[in-house]
């Protein structure tokens, strides 16, 4: 959790001391929100993350978790295709790599947020199609 909140919390702060360097007012966000009911609270007793509300930090670590996997994909993909580069590939980016697996692996409860779970704690799904457009044009861009 505390990867969470570092990725988000520096983001959104370079964001916001950009904002107020061009004049522009203070941004303002609302994390998460604060009402707890009786699903809510069976969730946290489940250690169940919760994502019941359409927020700005959600759309980042989404965005940021599915750009992980799609680069873990397409690597695993194209070097499952050229097998004559893939010694010399796993040799200069073995850590590369290990880092793209570690990162996907720790994304786990996001990406079971935005596909898999069905209950309200789930992330909306304006914020799932969102950050797969954001993923896949960050993806494209960084291709060519």
């Amino acid at each position: 959790m505390w990867m969470f909140k570092r990725t988000t919390s520096y983001f959104f702060a370079a964001i916001d001391n950009i904002l107020k360097l061009c004049g522009f007012s203070k941004s303002a966000f609302i994390i998460t929100g604060k009402v707890a009911d009786d699903d809510v609270n069976r969730r946290y007793k489940q250690e169940s993350m919760e994502f019941g509300t359409s927020s700005p930090m959600f759309t980042a670590l989404a965005t940021l978790a599915l750009f992980n996997l799609f680069g873990l994909v397409v690597v695993g993909t194209n070097k499952a295709i050229n097998d004559d580069a893939r010694i010399k590939v796993f040799d200069i980016f073995g850590f590369q790599i290990l880092l793209c697996c570690v990162l996907v692996f720790v994304n786990l409860p996001i990406y079971q947020g935005m596909f898999f779970r069905k209950d309200s704690g789930k992330i909306p799904a304006s914020v799932t199609l969102r950050s797969i457009a954001f993923a896949l044009l960050a993806s494209t861009l960084a291709m060519y």
